[in-house]
């Protein structure tokens, strides 16, 4: 029997998500919403911490995926699968996730300048780029990446190659997770980081704050969130940043 066309392509499509656990290049998009950066759309809050949490995890296992619209060259579920896991480990080997001891999990999203050698050491001055999004692809603030508008020869414009962040290693400008990952980053690279609670924001203060109260509502938010509300219990939701190194200044 032939299988109908519409089951055909929802099982195609299941398949391709789990064919694209890789990390790509996030794209410009609106401040409010970054859904293109995860392949989760915000959910609402579940009365069942087990539902929560199954979310969390199934949210955070395909963190930050960008697939590309899928091309159907096999003719059969197994075939299919097939294909999806040779691309997996296709991807994984020629562009491999970093973890680090601390839980911190990166992909390099761009290797920089060819020509250049230096590197950001532990006690490098840096200016980077960087956006902030929750672990279910809600965007909350970012600088220098071009999704945020400044004010710039007396008109609004997206901020990118305007804005930056000054970061002083070991000064705790920004959490001591994201000051792991710069360290070995060269002009120009780009980083997608996965940052747990551990050694998130609680290390720098809350810095980088953001400035619109937009943002700062969500961060007061996933404050609440870390620290659960009432009977709210509370949950070691991560943060996922694009960071991209700008300058190295020492």
């Amino acid at each position: 029997a032939i299988m109908p066309t519409t089951l055909f392509l929802s099982l195609v499509s299941l398949l391709s998500l789990h064919a694209v656990m890789a990390f790509a290049p996030a794209p410009v998009a609106t401040p409010r919403r970054v859904s293109s950066l995860c392949l989760g759309k915000t959910n609402q809050e579940s009365n069942s911490m087990t539902r929560r949490d199954t979310l969390t995890a199934a949210l955070v296992s395909a963190l930050l995926v960008f697939p590309t619209p899928a091309v159907a060259k096999c003719t059969d579920i197994d075939s299919c699968r097939e294909a999806g896991e040779a691309k997996d480990q296709q991807d994984l080997l020629s562009n491999p996730i970093h973890r680090l001891p601390n839980g911190v999990e990166y992909k390099v999203l761009d290797h920089g300048s060819p020509s250049s050698s230096q590197t950001v050491s532990p006690n490098s001055s840096v200016d980077i780029a960087f956006s902030v999004s929750q672990a279910n692809g809600r965007y909350m603030y970012s600088k220098g990446l071009g999704l945020e508008k400044v004010e710039f020869m007396g008109r609004k414009t997206r901020d990118r190659d305007i804005d930056s962040l000054r970061v002083d290693l070991g000064k705790r400008n920004v959490p001591v997770g994201i000051e792991q990952v710069l360290v070995g980053m060269k002009k120009g690279e780009k980083r997608r980081v996965v940052l747990p609670p551990n050694v998130g924001f609680d290390t720098s203060d809350w810095e980088p704050a953001p400035v619109k109260r937009d943002a700062q509502r969500q961060m007061e938010v996933y404050r609440q969130l870390l620290r659960g509300n009432g009977g709210v219990p509370p949950v070691a939701a991560p943060t996922i940043w694009d960071v991209e190194v700008l300058r190295i200044r020492a």
